[in-house]
Protein backbone atom coordinates (compact mmCIF):
# COMPACT_ATOMS: atom_id res chain seq x y z
CA UNK A 1 0.00 0.00 0.00
CA UNK A 2 1.18 3.43 -0.71
CA UNK A 3 0.27 6.98 0.83
CA UNK A 4 -0.61 9.76 -1.43
CA UNK A 5 -0.14 13.56 -1.60
CA UNK A 6 -3.37 15.39 -2.38
CA UNK A 7 -3.16 18.79 -4.01
CA UNK A 8 -5.91 20.70 -2.37
CA UNK A 9 -5.98 23.89 -5.11
CA UNK A 10 -6.47 21.54 -8.09
CA UNK A 11 -9.51 20.07 -6.35
CA UNK A 12 -12.54 21.54 -8.00
CA UNK A 13 -15.06 24.55 -5.74
CA UNK A 14 -18.61 23.76 -5.44
CA UNK A 15 -21.44 25.22 -3.88
CA UNK A 16 -22.71 22.94 -1.43
CA UNK A 17 -26.56 22.45 -2.62
CA UNK A 18 -28.54 22.75 0.47
CA UNK A 19 -26.82 25.58 2.48
CA UNK A 20 -26.49 29.40 1.95
CA UNK A 21 -22.97 30.78 0.55
CA UNK A 22 -21.42 27.76 1.36
CA UNK A 23 -18.64 26.64 -0.85
CA UNK A 24 -16.12 22.94 -0.59
CA UNK A 25 -13.54 21.38 -1.32
CA UNK A 26 -13.50 17.70 -1.27
CA UNK A 27 -9.90 16.78 -0.10
CA UNK A 28 -10.38 13.35 1.29
CA UNK A 29 -12.76 10.77 0.36
CA UNK A 30 -13.70 7.00 1.25
CA UNK A 31 -11.95 6.04 -2.37
CA UNK A 32 -8.71 7.64 -0.94
CA UNK A 33 -9.78 7.13 3.13
CA UNK A 34 -12.09 4.42 3.85
CA UNK A 35 -12.30 5.93 7.86
CA UNK A 36 -12.63 9.28 6.98
CA UNK A 37 -13.42 12.17 4.36
CA UNK A 38 -12.74 15.62 4.79
CA UNK A 39 -13.70 18.88 3.32
CA UNK A 40 -12.57 22.32 3.35
CA UNK A 41 -15.24 24.87 2.89
CA UNK A 42 -16.09 28.98 2.79
CA UNK A 43 -18.79 30.63 4.26
CA UNK A 44 -19.33 34.23 2.98
CA UNK A 45 -20.50 37.16 5.02
CA UNK A 46 -24.28 36.18 5.51
CA UNK A 47 -23.95 33.30 3.94
CA UNK A 48 -25.10 29.67 6.27
CA UNK A 49 -24.50 26.29 7.18
CA UNK A 50 -28.28 25.42 7.95
CA UNK A 51 -28.93 23.72 11.48
CA UNK A 52 -28.79 20.24 10.23
CA UNK A 53 -28.18 16.43 11.52
CA UNK A 54 -26.09 13.80 10.38
CA UNK A 55 -27.59 10.30 10.47
CA UNK A 56 -24.66 7.75 11.19
CA UNK A 57 -21.82 10.28 11.15
CA UNK A 58 -19.78 12.18 13.48
CA UNK A 59 -18.53 15.50 11.94
CA UNK A 60 -15.97 17.21 13.61
CA UNK A 61 -15.26 21.24 11.98
CA UNK A 62 -12.23 23.41 12.35
CA UNK A 63 -12.19 27.01 12.25
CA UNK A 64 -9.30 28.25 10.40
CA UNK A 65 -10.42 32.09 9.85
CA UNK A 66 -13.06 34.45 10.62
CA UNK A 67 -16.12 34.05 13.04
CA UNK A 68 -19.83 32.25 13.04
CA UNK A 69 -22.70 31.63 15.29
CA UNK A 70 -22.31 27.83 15.80
CA UNK A 71 -25.77 26.03 16.61
CA UNK A 72 -24.97 22.80 18.68
CA UNK A 73 -27.85 20.82 20.01
CA UNK A 74 -29.78 23.47 21.94
CA UNK A 75 -26.31 25.95 22.36
CA UNK A 76 -26.06 28.91 20.03
CA UNK A 77 -22.03 30.18 20.32
CA UNK A 78 -19.79 32.48 18.66
CA UNK A 79 -16.63 30.44 17.27
CA UNK A 80 -13.92 31.89 15.59
CA UNK A 81 -9.87 30.25 14.61
CA UNK A 82 -8.83 28.06 16.35
CA UNK A 83 -12.49 26.74 17.74
CA UNK A 84 -12.85 22.91 17.41
CA UNK A 85 -16.82 21.56 17.33
CA UNK A 86 -17.47 17.88 16.97
CA UNK A 87 -21.69 16.83 16.21
CA UNK A 88 -22.12 13.42 16.88
CA UNK A 89 -24.65 11.46 14.78
CA UNK A 90 -28.71 12.75 15.22
CA UNK A 91 -26.91 15.95 17.15
CA UNK A 92 -28.37 19.21 15.18
CA UNK A 93 -25.39 21.37 14.11
CA UNK A 94 -24.83 24.83 11.75
CA UNK A 95 -22.82 27.89 11.31
CA UNK A 96 -23.84 31.23 10.62
CA UNK A 97 -21.59 34.02 9.17
CA UNK A 98 -22.76 37.16 10.83
CA UNK A 99 -19.62 39.02 10.19
CA UNK A 100 -17.84 40.55 7.46
CA UNK A 101 -15.27 38.47 6.20
CA UNK A 102 -15.46 34.82 4.86
CA UNK A 103 -14.97 31.80 7.61
CA UNK A 104 -12.52 29.32 6.40
CA UNK A 105 -12.85 25.45 7.76
CA UNK A 106 -12.13 22.12 7.95
CA UNK A 107 -14.91 19.69 8.13
CA UNK A 108 -14.01 15.90 8.77
CA UNK A 109 -16.74 13.05 8.74
CA UNK A 110 -15.90 9.30 10.36
CA UNK A 111 -17.40 7.11 8.52
CA UNK A 112 -17.00 9.27 5.28
CA UNK A 113 -19.40 11.57 4.04
CA UNK A 114 -18.80 10.50 0.73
Amino acid sequence: MKGSIVQTAEQAVYPHPKHDRFMLRDIVTAALNPALSVHRGQIEPGGEIFPHTHDGQTETFYILSGEALCTMGDEKVVVGAGNCCVAPSGVIHGLKNNGGEPVELLALFTPPLK
